[in-house]
């Protein structure tokens, strides 16, 4: 690799990196309700579409932050996962899964809402520094269901637990650490780069790329996109599902893409991706929570389900591929199914972008139009 292609690897790796902090960054804001930390992940003139708020970055920070009352409010998780990001010059686009932990209540007493959907993002560098400039929020799936656990109150005696603002330990925590990014000061001069180096970057460049490819396939299953399902697999791949599928990855394809469109709801969380790459050979462990929503006699039923992606990766004529996949199950619940997104009165009537099938999928005419 010549140093030309490791300093566009590298500006590759900083960027992807910069723009993945800058969405966690949000979402601890959002959870903790510390305005000056959601507003860093945004440019000034930012906007977003939530649906049930449409407007500047800026204001957004206001409602989410400002009123008080959000210190002493039940505190809420949003876990992004499936970051894929696609860098061009100072432009950049990604699609993040997020699964978000939400409190609550209705007439009968406490409700806790786990909601999935995905964050349709765009960022810029200016000045140096990569911030979004815009999201768009889809809606894919919930379900709602009586308090218990931490709903209640007596629940937590000799945890730690999180709370918001200064009240969270853990940012009490990460405060009293006093660490953050100070880069050296250079002149921006031209440097030597070690062939050690050199291949710890062409290694970061192949981890990056086997990453989106275990996002795309989540994005190829769940939105019933064949093409982008083919696209990802070398020939001759094989898949092995259990007592579900065993036998090439072509056969795979009619299988998964069949079970898609039958059921009402398929979605695929990947995180936790942990990647070893030796020259044109990689493997990868991922895990995986996967919720799938089927119709019965007696009304839809939710499987929400756990486990990890073992896969194995070869680059051949330039392209990383996947060779196999298996697929090892570690839990699995099983319950009548709660969406509320047809409820006109309900608490997703305002979130009016929905996720659906290829072509029709929000995601197509934001990732193309970009």
């Amino acid at each position: 690799m010549s140093d030309l292609d490791v300093a566009a690897v590298l500006e590759d790796v900083v960027a992807r990196q910069e723009i993945t902090h800058a969405i966690a960054r949000l979402q601890r804001g959002i959870d903790r309700a510390d305005r000056a930390l959601m507003s860093s992940a945004f440019h000034g003139d930012a906007e977003l579409d939530y649906g049930f708020f449409v407007g500047s970055a800026t204001e957004f920070c206001d409602i989410m932050t400002g009123s008080s009352e959000r210190a002493h409010h039940e505190v809420t998780m949003h876990r992004p996962a499936n970051v894929w990001i696609r860098v061009e010059g100072d432009r950049a686009v990604s699609e993040s899964y997020i699964v978000a932990y939400s409190p609550g209540a209705n007439g009968d007493g406490p409700l806790q809402s786990l909601i999935g959907g995905r964050y349709l993002d765009r960022h810029e560098r200016r000045d140096g520094v990569w911030r979004l400039v815009h999201r768009t929020y889809v809606l894919d799936w919930n379900i709602n269901q009586a308090g218990t656990g931490s709903a209640l109150t007596d629940f937590g005696a000799g945890l730690i637990r999180g709370a918001r603002l200064e009240g969270d330990p853990g940012t009490r925590l990460l405060t009293s650490w006093a660490i953050a990014d100070r880069p050296p000061i250079t002149g921006g001069e031209t440097v030597e780069i070690s062939q050690e180096l050199a291949a710890q970057a062409g290694i970061a460049f192949a981890r990056n790329e086997i990453l989106d490819l275990i996002v795309a396939e989540s994005r190829a299953v769940d939105r019933a996109d064949e093409a982008l399902q083919r696209s990802l697999w070398h020939p001759g791949a094989t898949v092995d599902l259990g007592v579900f599928f065993e036998g090439s990855a072509d056969e795979f394809r009619g299988w998964i893409l069949d079970a898609v469109r039958s059921a009402v709801r398929m979605w695929h969380s990947v995180s936790n991706q942990w990647i070893q790459v030796d020259g044109a050979q990689a493997v990868a462990e991922s895990y995986v929570i996967a919720l799938d929503t089927r119709s019965g006699d007696d009304g839809e039923v939710d499987t929400l389900s756990g486990g990890r992606y073992l896969d194995r990766f070869e680059e051949i004529g330039g392209a990383w591929k996947f060779t196999h996949r298996t697929f090892v199950h570690d839990w699995q619940i099983e319950q009548p199914s709660t969406d509320q997104r047809d409820d006109p009165e309900g608490m997703y009537a305002a979130l009016r972008t929905r996720g659906g099938h290829f072509p029709d999928d929000p995601v197509y005419a934001f990732w193309n139009r970009a």
